[in-house]
Formats: C-alpha cells, sequence, structure tokens
C-alpha cells in the first residue's frame, strides 16, 4: 500500500458522528437463539418436576448451557466486529480498500452495501471518486437505502455516494 493510501485510511475514524452502521448478526438471529434456550430450559424444569426423567434432565441441562454459551459467543463476536466495539470491520475495510490498485479516478461499484460503511471509506479515501452501493435490503436487516444516505450525509459524503435499492419485491422481501 502506498503511503498516501495508508495515511489516508489510517486518520478515517467511521462512526464517529451519530452514524448507524449496524451489525452483520442481526437482531432476530439473537431472538431465535433466545427462543431456543428458553426452550431448552423449560423442558429441563419439566423434565426434572413435572416427567421425573433425570437423564432427559440432564441432557436439557447441558444442551441450555450450550446455547447460553454460544449467545455469549455471538454477543462477544458481535461486539468485536461492531464499529464502536473491537473494530474489526473497520480493519477488514481498511485492508480491502488497501489491496485495490486503484488510482482513485473513476467510479467504484459495492454489491452489497449494507448500511453502507464501506462505500463511505471509499469515498472518504479518494475524494474525487464517484462510490456506487447496491443492496437488496430485507426485514431481517436494519438497513435500508435511507439508512445508507443518512449515514453518507452525516459523513460528509452524499454527494459521492449514490445508493440504489435492487426491487425487492422480485425476491419475496419486503424494502
Amino acid at each position: 500500500m502506498d503511503n498516501k493510501k495508508k495515511t489516508s485510511q489510517s486518520v478515517i475514524r467511521l462512526g464517529t458522528h451519530g452514524e448507524n452502521y449496524g451489525s452483520w448478526m442481526s437482531k432476530p438471529v439473537f431472538y431465535m437463539m433466545g427462543g431456543f434456550t428458553l426452550a431448552a430450559i423449560i423442558l429441563t424444569v419439566l423434565s426434572f418436576a413435572v416427567f421425573h426423567i433425570t437423564a432427559l434432565g440432564i441432557i436439557f441441562i447441558v444442551v441450555s448451557a450450550a446455547l447460553l454459551a454460544f449467545i455469549g459467543w455471538m454477543l462477544w463476536i458481535r461486539r468485536q466486529y461492531a464499529f464502536g466495539g473491537g473494530g474489526m470491520m473497520d480493519k477488514v475495510h481498511r485492508t480491502m480498500l488497501s489491496l485495490l490498485d486503484y488510482d482513485g479516478n473513476g467510479t467504484l461499484l459495492e454489491v452489497g452495501c449494507g448500511s453502507g460503511p464501506l462505500s463511505i471509506r471509499a469515498a472518504l479515501t479518494w475524494k474525487q471518486t464517484k462510490v456506487v452501493g447496491i443492496d437488496c435490503w430485507g426485514t431481517m436487516w436494519d438497513y435500508s437505502k435511507q439508512l445508507c444516505e443518512k449515514n453518507a450525509a452525516s459523513e460528509g459524503v452524499a454527494s459521492s455516494i449514490w445508493i440504489c435499492a435492487e426491487n425487492t419485491r422480485k425476491f419475496g422481501l419486503r424494502s
């Protein structure tokens, strides 16, 4: 990576103006795992208190403990990838852009832009570049075209980024 790009990447701090970049692990995943864990705990109690089957109760205790440990791991990973947390996503984006053989002139396309952090970082890195972000946002994610545009405006690059929403209806999703 050339020194100019390295310097410009090191001074970019996304998410410092109140932007919402969300998380790669959606809330419904946590709700689903929480539901499974609650069901396993209820089955544990029923196994001991109602059915009086000790072996089954022990199995459900192990399952409940494993699910709780998995939820804890998911929370830790989610925090590591958060822009305001461990910053892993920030590091991934810096690496991706540093590996591009790009001189900063022209247009960049990001397919699957989510909440827009990589597109925004590219626009901040190469001021003269036009960045196009496209995504097919579904209801499972907290991302939308409006969120991308809001994040870009908050980071000061709204004029450099064009966000395009794919027609989600053909995929059976709502935008």
